[in-house]
């Protein structure tokens, strides 16, 4: 039987690792992995990332060096993508092709009359106003440039998406955001999250069990101590203070105690100065690798976001690392589909700025390891491409 073979083309970072790298990186190693699905790779690559060449992250495949600080690079760069593209898509043996990234939507008209009946793609991700949110927290340069990519972002996903095959996002959301701002169809999509990576074994019980009393005793935890745990940066959008201030009031109604795990624990420690709370907060750091071991030490893993847009759309990578954890997550209303999953499945508990009603709910709060079982799977890879791949075996 003949292998199947997809081209992705992105403008998106796959040369460092991060949040989009490990979307389409993981996908693609789920794709391999389960349907013996191959991946070839032609991205846009800022050099302002020093990444010598045969060190990307994705790995091999054909990369286009640009300064995304120069717009003549830039520019020249998308022009260099597209004929890359092209040259491959010229052998005729792909079955696919995924495109995403500011900046190559517009080229659909031009990678269709190469595709030669291959299921063209788009790969959006989330809300096309990400980079506007993101801008907040950047020098002005930064962020002037992260504004005009999502208004062009806007104005591509507006105009090119429904002319794609299919369309990828992350949340059943999006999907209705975009049939009705975009003029989509809600059979162009796959609804495919970021799903843990399944080379990884989840831990035990017996594992769970063990850490959890192995990190609570490294950090004092009384068994009578609530202990929440954050994981993640101290980017605004990741609402650390918000989580500070959770904290101080849950305080005024029993012990609790908050981890944050950080690679920016300097970063972290100047938000917590100060604060009424910080004999209760703890900051570390752990690589990746380690981060569902420490995880278990929480009682309720926190999760918080603002009632923004780009919220609403998304689907953090962190909820999943939590309930792969088999950690209970406590969040706001705002990441739609999200709150949406954890109503559903029992995972968790939301957070209406009523700090008494969620003392009850923790009080009362009944653990069940096969929710978060259940939820993995829904969520899993092998569940969530099922579709792309019975299109792409059907093409």
């Amino acid at each position: 039987m003949q292998v199947a073979r997809i081209l992705i083309i992105t403008s998106r970072n796959v040369v460092t690792t991060g949040g989009e790298f490990s979307l389409i990186f993981n996908r693609a190693d789920a794709l391999k992995q389960h349907w013996g699905v191959v991946s070839d790779i032609v991205a846009l690559k800022n050099i302002a990332f020093g990444v010598k060449s045969g060190e990307e992250a994705f790995g091999s495949g054909e990369y286009i060096e640009a300064s995304f600080k120069n717009p003549v690079s830039l520019l020249g760069g998308y022009e260099k993508v597209i004929k890359a593209a092209e040259n491959k898509l010229a052998t005729g043996k792909y079955d696919a092709i995924l495109v995403s990234g500011v900046g190559l939507l517009r080229y659909v008209d031009r990678i269709r009359k190469s595709a030669r009946g291959a299921l063209l793609c788009a790969d959006v991700h989330g809300y096309y106003g990400d980079g506007k949110l993101l801008a907040k927290d950047e020098s002005p340069f930064l962020g002037a440039f992260h504004r005009l990519a999502s208004s062009v972002e806007e104005w591509e996903q507006k105009t090119f998406l429904k002319q794609f095959d299919r369309i990828f996002t992350v949340s059943s959301e999006y999907v209705t955001f975009l049939c009705q701002n975009a003029g989509c169809r809600e059979q162009q999509f796959y609804v495919v999250p970021c799903a843990i990576n399944e080379g990884v074994d989840l831990l035990s019980s017996t594992e769970r069990d063990y850490n959890r009393g192995s990190y609570r005793t490294k950090y004092g935890i009384e068994d009578t101590d609530l202990l929440l745990v954050y994981s993640g940066g101290v980017s605004s959008w990741q609402c650390l203070p918000q989580t500070i201030t959770l904290v101080n009031r849950m305080n005024e109604l029993r012990p609790t105690k908050l981890l944050i795990l950080s690679g920016d624990k300097e970063g972290a420690r100047r938000v917590v100065d100060g604060c009424e709370s910080a004999a209760s907060i703890l900051i570390d750091g752990y690589p990746p690798s380690l981060l569902p071991n420490v995880f278990c030490a929480a009682d309720f893993c926190v999760m918080l976001r603002d009632d923004v847009p780009t919220n609403h759309f998304a689907y953090p990578n962190k909820f999943l690392e939590y309930v792969s954890a088999n950690r209970p997550v406590i969040t706001t209303p705002y990441v739609l589909d999200v709150a949406k999953q954890i109503n559903q499945f029992g995972v968790g508990l939301i957070y209406d700025n009523d700090v008494v009603a969620l003392n009850r709910s923790i009080a009362a709060f009944d653990f069940d390891n096969a929710r978060y079982q259940d939820l993995l799977a829904l969520t899993s890879f092998k569940q969530t491409l099922k579709p792309f791949v019975t299109d792409l075996t059907l093409a």
